[in-house]
């Protein structure tokens, strides 16, 4: 006899990895056993790409509110961060702003 709540509860495991594995344009495979260990990782990789983005906007509205160039153009941070439960994870961050054409 099947448990209907284990089931109800991989079924939406399964939904939820799915998810996430789209937005991130993961196309590897999802195991059949250990899915809440995998999608706690898939969540810590949608966690640290959000994080990436942020820190490029920051670096981009930064360069674009300081008119003198007091911003470098180039930021290279190495950012340690629980990006999940339990989760530690060291992201090398890079942001470049792009280079201002002079108008002629």
């Amino acid at each position: 006899m099947k448990n209907d709540h284990a089931a109800g509860a991989s079924k939406s495991l399964k939904k939820t990895t799915k998810a996430i594995m789209k937005f991130l344009k993961d196309e590897g495979d999802r195991p059949q056993n250990g899915l809440r260990d995998f999608l706690h990782d898939k969540l810590g990789d949608f966690a640290v790409k959000w994080y990436r983005r942020g820190f490029n906007r920051g670096h981009k509205e930064s360069g674009k509110q300081c008119d003198g160039g007091k911003v470098p153009s180039t930021l290279r941070y190495d950012a340690t961060r629980e990006f999940f439960t339990n989760d530690e994870r060291t992201v090398h961050l890079k942001s470049a702003l792009k280079k201002k054409r002079s108008k002629r």
